[in-house]
């Protein structure tokens, strides 16, 4: 099967729905934990954006357009894309994750303060 890319306008529209649902702002004080989800965030918006069959694009910007129509009803249009965050973050093919070896690792994370001058 052909893979399809996303137009600019349909990438700005994944990154903005995306955005909305999953980043919160860095604490005053973040964790190195904190920075990695960050990262992992990043990571997860350009695994979206990766070229794809294009069922797979269309079912991708239907939930997005979902959720730009109904976001001021905030129903769960943007669920679709919560629950493909958190598969792809912890490796699983079912929802809900039950276990992710990782999780030990990054709680340990939660503890350690960014360095001051640190780049985040």
């Amino acid at each position: 099967m052909e893979l399809r890319k996303l137009t600019e306008e349909e990438k700005q529209k994944v990154i903005t729905v995306v955005k909305a649902l999953l980043f919160e702002e860095l604490p005053e004080e973040p964790t190195e934990y904190d920075v990695l989800m960050k990262q992992k965030r990043e990571e997860y918006i350009q695994s979206l954006l990766k070229d794809n069959e294009p069922s797979q694009i269309n079912d991708l910007l239907e939930m997005c357009e979902r959720y730009l129509d109904d976001a001021k009803n905030e129903t769960m249009a943007g669920f679709g894309l919560i629950v493909g965050y958190d598969m792809w973050l912890n490796k699983s093919a079912v929802w809900p994750v039950n276990h992710n070896p990782e999780w030990e690792e990054w709680n340990k994370l939660k503890s350690k303060k960014v360095m001051p001058g640190k780049k985040i």
